[in-house]
């Protein structure tokens, strides 16, 4: 029987390397999302009819527009 850790205690580090390596638990994924979440709060959510493609194409040229 394996015991899962606790995800609550573990580094966003910690959980990414965890996930990346038990891709089929969706427990510890929403806890790394989470995770990702807390930590950059104003972080973007996007819903799956969104155009992610869009979104990253205008995140990218805003970027572009700073870093002249």
């Amino acid at each position: 029987m394996n015991v899962k850790p606790d995800f609550a205690t573990m580094t966003a580090i910690e959980l990414r390397a965890y996930v990346l390596e038990h891709r089929d638990d969706e427990e510890a994924l929403h806890a790394y999302l989470d995770k990702l979440h807390a930590e950059n709060p104003s972080s973007q959510v996007y819903e799956p009819e969104d155009n992610v493609t869009e979104a990253i194409t205008e995140y990218l040229e805003k970027r572009r527009q700073r870093e002249v």
